[in-house]
Parts: structure tokens; sequence; C-alpha cells
């Protein structure tokens, strides 16, 4: 099966793929949630290591906004996501009431119930689902400064409750199964959207009559060029998405002249888009 999810696409001697950025939540002096002698920020971390590894195996570019036992606040894992230039930025949690044992099961969380974050989203909770947690739900949280801040699709997992002896015994008795699982709910997103884009690109929007476009950017994933295109219209711009040489373009406008292009271009770059005039 074709994985849709790298780009084979050969730039200065390198191929580029599907860049992931993966957030081992807490760190440092914040243990996050305890039970028993047991720590949030433990736990993640080990977690986020062993899910990096699976995804590098299957291609993706993986980095992380820590490896070490070290302190972020929100706002710096944020930052540090978005620096990274990754497409997706997965944060990893464990979840807690204030009477332990009261419930168990995973929920993820994101800033909206839409897009593509919320199909990975729903997607990973039933994977994890199988592994044999209770699936919760996808819940909609924009106060949460990892979704709310960071500029690419964004989800954050409560991985079971760290206070739920059921989802410790699950966390730790199938430990590799929830690191592939949560794989493969990315994988089951990527590989479902890339394929729904070949399948509309194939009807052919290649027979215009006006000639100039202006290309709003290039990206490796199609969540990051559908982010980008939804920003655009939401600025009131007719945006759309071609794919060349398997990179997802953003191009806004037909235009008859390269005049025509250029009135719109200036109202772009004045909202700080960076852009080029194109033939179609």
């Amino acid at each position: 099966m074709l994985a849709y999810h790298i780009i084979k696409h050969r730039i200065k001697g390198a191929f580029m793929a599907t860049k992931i950025i993966i957030d081992a939540g807490h760190g440092g002096y914040d243990s996050g949630a305890s039970y028993e002698g047991r720590r949030e920020k433990d736990d993640v971390l080990r977690l986020a290591l062993a899910l990096g590894d699976i995804l590098r195996r299957q291609g993706y570019d993986v980095e992380f906004t820590r490896t070490t036992d070290v302190y972020q606040s929100p706002t710096q894992k944020a930052r540090i996501g978005n620096a990274s230039g990754a497409d997706y930025f997965i944060s990893l949690h464990r979840n807690a009431t204030a009477v332990p044992g009261q419930y168990n099961g995973v929920q993820t969380l994101v800033y909206d119930k839409s897009g593509i974050k919320n199909d990975m989203a729903e997607n990973i909770n039933n994977q994890l689902e199988d592994v044999g947690y209770n699936n919760i739900n996808v819940e909609a949280r924009p106060d949460l400064a990892v979704l709310r801040r960071t500029t690419m699709p964004a989800l954050l997992v409560e991985v079971g409750f760290i206070d739920s002896d059921i989802d410790n015994d699950i966390f730790d008795s199938r430990f590799q199964q929830t690191a592939q699982a949560i794989a493969d709910g990315i994988n089951e997103t990527l590989d479902d959207v890339a394929t729904a884009f070949a399948e509309n690109n194939n009807e052919s929007n290649n027979n215009y009559e006006k000639d100039y476009q202006i290309l709003v950017g290039i990206f490796r994933s199609f969540g990051s060029a559908s982010y980008q295109k939804s920003r655009l219209e939401n600025n009131g711009f007719d945006a759309e998405i071609f794919v060349e040489d398997e990179l997802y373009q953003v191009r806004v406008g037909e235009y008859d002249t390269v005049e025509e292009a250029l009135v719109v271009q200036k109202k772009l770059q004045a909202l700080g888009y960076a852009t080029m005039i194109v033939r179609k």
C-alpha cells in the first residue's frame, strides 16, 4: 500500500517527509498528575520516545519538545513546535481526577472539533480503544496554550488516567501497543485525506482560461496546506490546493493579466503572506 504520508520529493538531495513534533507534557519541577509515586511527566516522556521511534521507522520526520526531564511552560512548548516547522503537533498527557479510580479511559483534546485535527483525534481514540482503553471522547479545549498557540493542527492526547489502576495496567502491560495505536491513528488520518485529495485532484483542474495565480505556500502535507487555505478564505481570498511534484501548493485567484494578480498580491503581502505570481 502506498504510504501517502511520505512525500517522495527530492530537494537538494534529501527526501521531504511529513514532520511531526511530539510533546511529552510537563517536565522538570512540574511533575503533572501523580499517583502512588507514579508521575505523569515520566510516563509521557517514555511514551513520547516510543511513539517517535515508531514514526521515524515509518518514514516521518520527528522532533520532540523534550527528550529529558526539563521544565517547559505550555507556551514554550507551543513556541518550540512552531519553530520546528512541523506539520502536526502531538502532546501526550495522562489524566487524573480528585477521586482516584473514579474514571478510566482515553480522551483527546483539540482547539475546536473541525478539520484534520478532529479526524486524527477520533482515529487515535478508536485505535487506543482497540488496545483496551475506554474511549471517552474528543473534546474542544480552546483555552489550552499548546492547542491555541500552535500554528499547525495540534492534539493533546490524555492516555488514560494515572490514578486508575485499570488504565495503569493497560499502559504498563500494553505499552508498545499503546504507542503503536497512536501512530496508527496518525497514519490512518493522513492516508485517508491524501487518498481523498488525490481522487478529487484526478478530476482535473488544469483546464483554465485565465493564466495567472498567486502562490501562497508549498507544504509537505495536505493538512498544513488545508490549514493555510482556511486562513486565506477567512481573510476573504479564493484559495485552492494543487499537487505538483507530490507537494501541496496553495494558490489564490485566477487572473487574466499579471497586473490584476499584482493588485491582490499586494493585499496578501500587507497581511504578512509570502507570495509569488505563477502561470497555471
